[in-house]
């Protein structure tokens, strides 16, 4: 899945819908955001971390996280955003993201954070405190 860049930090790709653990649809992620970005993840709970996004599906925006589990990222599109753009599991979603800091993409990451399993602990590496 290629991944071509629009501007220094925007990224856009193609990613299937897909119905993971738990039933929580998401977008698969073609790319390690420490390295086409260069940003630590937030901690969003004492066990799980993410990168803040911005950007659109399929031409909707929407703000959001890109989490990693499973040695796969991902981005979850609610039942919401799924019915805004018109798509079903199994479609595949034009994707454009970006690194966001808005107090509403940390709200979004914590709510959808819940929905995933979480890891036995963080990794190693340092994360980025969240601002409150």
């Amino acid at each position: 899945m290629p991944v071509k860049r629009n501007s220094k930090q925007q990224a856009k790709f193609s990613s299937a819908l897909i119905e993971g653990h738990k039933g929580v649809t998401a977008v698969i992620v073609p790319f390690d955001p420490v390295l086409v970005w260069d940003a630590k993840p937030t901690q969003l709970d004492p066990r799980r971390e993410g990168w803040l996004v911005a950007g659109t599906l399929n031409g909707i925006a929407f703000e959001g996280w890109i989490g990693l589990r499973w040695k796969r990222y991902f981005i979850i599109v609610d039942a919401a955003t799924r019915e805004a753009i018109g798509t079903v599991v199994g479609d595949t979603i034009d994707v454009v993201v970006e690194p966001a800091t808005s107090a509403t993409a940390l709200a979004i990451a914590r709510e959808q954070a819940k929905l995933t399993t979480a890891p036995r602990k963080l990794r190693a590496r340092v994360v980025a405190r969240p601002r409150r």
